[in-house]
């Protein structure tokens, strides 16, 4: 539950920014990089603890009680497949809009 309000109040955060940065657009203002990116890390938190259904501090705690090989395999493991579905969804999403 904690990680669907995490989720969804970056989201609300999010609209927030895009709101303010559509207003300053048309005075010629931008919001750069990390206004964008804090949400996007709340996000990220709230979704991994929506998916896994464990709160973060736990999970850290499950991470950190991991041999230091374990955590290499699994954190290589997590980025190749991040890098696969990142990829994957780009190539989906660019196949659909240009055909």
């Amino acid at each position: 539950m904690v990680g669907l309000l995490t989720l969804c109040g970056s989201g609300a955060v999010f609209v927030v920014l895009a709101i303010a940065g559509a207003k300053l657009a048309e005075n010629g203002w931008t919001i750069h990089g990390y206004a964008w990116g804090i949400p996007g890390g709340f996000a990220l938190a709230g979704l991994v603890q929506l998916v896994s259904g464990v709160p973060f501090s736990e999970l850290a705690a499950r991470w950190d009680s991991l041999a230091g090989w374990q955590r290499g395999v699994l954190g290589v493991a997590i980025v190749l497949v991040s890098l696969v579905a990142i990829l994957g969804i780009m190539l989906g999403v660019a196949r659909i809009l240009y055909g």
